[in-house]
């Protein structure tokens, strides 16, 4: 017996066959071969990856920003966060693979809204006659 704050608790018992438990999953039944990729986190890197590549190449003036992809990319962004969490979740419950998928989705969603952030500031700084929807007038 070991004394704890409700008294004396008696130790957990470990599993009979002596497999770690991770979450709820036994993980000794499938080997790391046969463990999958959650499909949350392939989705939710996919969602965080692409926008923050699109992003990127155009903070470097590889390609022309269009302001009206910006909210798109915003929402991609965000939704990469939560199908992360979401995945992340499921991982610890299941014991599947995929778990630095998931981080990197948060990480990268986390990025583009701070890139959307600090854009927004500077636009509203420096003024929007710079960056418009549309081509200019040719008059």
């Amino acid at each position: 017996m070991i004394l704890g704050r409700a008294g004396l608790v008696a130790p957990k018992p470990e599993h009979p066959s002596g497999e770690q438990k991770v979450g709820r999953a036994m993980t000794g039944q499938l080997s790391e071969a046969q463990r999958r990729y959650n499909p949350l986190a392939i989705v939710a890197c996919c969602m965080g990856l692409v926008p923050l590549l699109y992003i990127s190449a155009g903070y470097t003036e590889l390609i022309d920003l269009d302001i009206r992809l910006l909210i798109p990319v915003l929402l991609l962004g965000v939704c990469a966060i939560a199908v992360g969490a979401v995945g992340l979740k499921q991982i610890k419950t299941t014991g599947q693979r995929g778990r630095g998928m998931a981080i990197a989705a948060c990480v990268a969603g986390t990025a583009i809204f701070a890139a959307q952030a600090f854009s927004f500031v500077y636009l509203m700084v420096m003024g929007w006659s710079s960056y418009t929807c549309f081509p200019p007038d040719p008059c």
